[in-house]
């Protein structure tokens, strides 16, 4: 195996999860919010609830990074939104506690940490080709 390729190929994929898991928050900022990260899965009228993720990346002991998500605490936060069918007396809904501004940023970072990735394979294969082209 070429040196870097390890830990070059576990960053890109702690690179797409970390994009995927942003844009499933993006696309899920005005559904019904769970109330709580351990709570019921479902509201009481008996719809889905979404519980927004973050990503938290950890070294690996070969090298690399490894990746697991973890639920944004608080889950939800509660607009008040008095014509939404799941608003409660007061005109509360819970929606999950995403910020805009912490997504783009997010996935900026997921952007260059791919981009990073892929240029050290890029690196190393032509290290290789380099090496594969030196005449005895």
């Amino acid at each position: 195996m070429i040196p870097g390729l390890g830990p070059a190929t576990s960053g890109l994929q702690a690179a797409q999860t970390r994009l995927q898991t942003s844009a499933a928050n993006v696309a899920n900022t005005r559904s019904v919010g769970a109330e709580d990260a351990d709570g019921p899965a479902r509201t009481e009228q008996g719809r889905n609830a979404f519980r927004p993720q973050r990503v938290v990346q950890q070294a690996s002991e070969t090298g690399g990074v490894r990746t697991d998500t973890a639920p944004v605490r608080p889950t939800s936060v509660q607009q008040f939104q008095p014509d939404a069918p799941s608003a409660n007396d007061q005109g509360l809904v819970n929606r999950p506690n995403v910020s805009f501004v912490q997504e783009t940023v997010t996935q900026i970072e997921a952007r260059a940490q791919f981009s990073a990735n892929l240029t050290t394979i890029d690196r190393a294969t032509e290290m290789r080709d380099s090496l594969l082209d030196i005449e005895l």
